[in-house]
């Protein structure tokens, strides 16, 4: 049990800011609705970090067929990143991972037609929250007990 109280205050964390956008199916394209979401998400999102040190963008795509499937899922990521270079305010490197499903919805019932766009911000200098565990409370035994 100690051990696992212990581990669980070596724990980090990291900010992340996050959106995701759903595809209908079969398509990659990125309509005007779709833009303005991560346009006004984007805005949001220099408010709380002015700076951001890289991107990432994760796609899926539902399909019978899982190399078609991959192929539009990574073309979805392609239309994602371009609209996301567009909309930045810098330069930022793009990571990508794009995955194939065999099924419309993922277990938590959400579309497999997606992409979820992470923005990674730049807290060096920052003054943030201070987001590490409290330590947990060591039990005590009170010697007065009865047995």
């Amino acid at each position: 049990m100690a051990a696992i109280l212990a581990a669980g205050q070596a724990t980090a964390c990291s900010y992340i800011v996050a959106t995701q956008i759903s595809f209908e199916s079969g398509s990659a394209d990125l309509d005007r609705s779709q833009i303005i979401k991560l346009s006004e998400w984007l805005n949001r999102s220099y408010a709380v970090f002015p700076t951001y040190t890289g991107a990432g963008v994760e796609t899926g795509a539902f399909g019978a067929v899982p190399s078609e499937a991959k192929a539009l899922a990574e073309l979805r990521a392609a239309n994602t990143v371009r609209a996301l270079r567009v909309l930045l305010r810098a330069d930022l490197p793009v990571e990508t991972h794009s995955q194939a499903y065999r099924s419309p919805k993922s277990p938590f019932g959400e579309s497999n037609d997606f992409a979820s766009i992470h923005l990674y911000p730049d807290v060096e200098g920052l003054t943030l929250l201070n987001c590490r565990p409290a330590p947990a409370p060591t039990p005590s035994v009170d010697a007065k007990a009865s047995p």
